[in-house]
């Protein structure tokens, strides 16, 4: 099930919702626990043992983290993210480990593993509640349902934000839903949705064509215009599912934390990745490059931090070494800015800006094609490529849906709907001319799953 599927918008939302205001306070959270139980395995039921097996490991590792000092303590904690670390890596990184040997003449075959939903971010999540436990242990969350809660709430399971214990425990204790959550719950909600269904669907086809069509047979400017569109379309995927899982969270008292920041204002790579799916970098930040020595160390340990952060990221994706290589692509953008042209950009604006849209547009030629034989051919078209179908066609049918993601993803758009969307009127209107759009679009085409959603 997903959070923009038909199902779950006319049937497990509403009887959720229904069923936690009528429920007693005292069980409300042993309630929610169980439906985003049942939220998971209705469209993974084989993975809702992966999950159930991580979430255990973890409590059963806080737990002795929590009853234990010195040695034994910290025993304990690699014992726990061994085991959680270890399900996330056999369950993604299996097989392609396995053909990677095998494309080096090692007689060995992939096995079939396939990783269960979400398994990358309600890992994440279980291993910084370990690791949290460990350096504070009044982070412990003694009760069971309340800690299932934390690791498996169904808004934030498949696609995050990847949250921290601190980001829910004293809502987990104590919380209470005004009239006004419900009405920002909602309206961002819908904000989200219409992001997902009319904008991040509405410009996919363009991508989708020309990957079809093949790169060799497209012109220059008809592989920027869709590498464009994927990066506007994996920005509204998946910006879209952060705000309908924050939306949602707010109908049960809960506040997830910001997971975009318009990052396509950004005037560095630098800076984008504060803005860029917030939750993640925060959690390398933290329990990645701190522990490392971070940037308090000299240059060329520091470049190994970076370095060490940006290959995980680049893997966290997914395990195809596409994904590795755009981690190392940033890993080397963001040493040349930390050490030789940051101050420029920031003082530069405009060439900023400039600069990020291109090396951004770069950055996902390499994310999106899984295939390596692949990435060769499409910057060969990117960059001096002559010939191939021309855009103009393209452009007739995508044109106005291309300039409309491309104005909306910028700081002013957001400032301007923020304005008005303060403003209850508008609010109200706007809330119920949307959700009437989504569903027609939901109803009248093929369903899309979230992007983010396999990784």
């Amino acid at each position: 099930m997903s959070l923009g599927s038909l199902v779950f918008l006319v049937r497990f939302l509403p009887v959720s919702i229904l069923l936690y205001y009528i429920c007693p306070v005292m069980f409300r959270n042993t309630l929610l626990a169980l439906l985003s139980l049942i939220f998971y395995a209705w469209g993974d039921i084989t993975g809702l043992a992966v999950l159930l097996s991580v979430a255990a490991a973890g409590y059963l590792a806080a737990w002795g983290i929590r009853s234990s000092a010195g040695f034994w303590k910290k025993l304990i904690l690699i014992s726990g993210l061994v085991a959680v670390f270890g399900c996330l890596a056999f369950f993604k990184y299996t097989d392609f480990i396995l053909e990677t040997l095998a494309s080096f003449g090692v007689p060995v075959s992939p096995i079939g593993v396939t990783a269960p939903a979400g398994i990358s971010f309600f890992s994440f999540s279980a291993a910084a509640y370990l690791i949290d436990v460990y350096n504070d242990t009044s982070q412990f969350c003694a009760s069971v349902p309340d800690y299932l809660l934390f690791i498996s709430f169904f808004p934030k399971l498949l696609m995050g934000p990847i949250t921290r214990i601190s980001d829910m425990k004293d809502a987990l204790k104590s919380r209470t839903v005004t009239s006004n959550d419900l009405e920002q719950g909602t309206a961002e909600f819908i904000t989200g949705l219409t992001k997902k269904v009319i904008l991040a669907d509405g410009i996919s086809g363009l991508w989708n064509e020309v990957s079809e069509i093949g790169f060799e047979r497209s012109s220059c400017l008809l592989c920027w215009l869709a590498v464009l569109a994927f990066g506007l379309q994996l920005y509204y995927d998946f910006s879209g599912y952060s705000d309908m899982a924050s939306g949602i969270a707010r109908f049960f008292g809960f506040s997830l934390p910001e997971n975009f920041r318009t990052p396509y204002s950004s005037v560095s790579a630098t800076e984008f990745w504060r803005r860029w799916h917030i939750s993640m970098g925060g959690w390398f930040r933290q329990y990645v490059y701190f522990p490392l020595g971070g940037s308090r160390c000299g240059k060329l340990r520091n470049i190994f931090n970076l370095f060490a952060v940006w290959a995980l990221t680049g893997l966290w994706h997914g395990a195809s070494w596409n994904f590795v290589l755009w981690g190392l692509f940033y890993f080397v953008l963001l040493v040349l800015e930390k050490f030789i042209y940051l101050g420029f950009l920031e003082s530069h604006r405009l060439i900023g800006h400039i600069y990020l849209v291109f090396i951004t547009l770069i950055g996902w030629s390499l994310f999106a094609v899984r295939d390596l034989s692949g990435i060769p051919v499409l910057f060969s078209r990117l960059f001096g490529g002559s010939g191939g179908l021309s855009a103009g066609y393209f452009l007739r049918n995508h044109a106005v849906m291309l300039v409309m993601c491309v104005l909306l993803c910028t700081e002013q758009a957001a400032s301007v709907w923020k304005k008005l969307m303060s403003r209850r009127g508008f609010r109200s209107a706007a809330v119920l001319v949307l959700l009437a759009l989504c569903l027609a679009y939901i109803t009248g085409s093929t369903y899309h799953p979230f992007l983010y959603a396999q990784f």
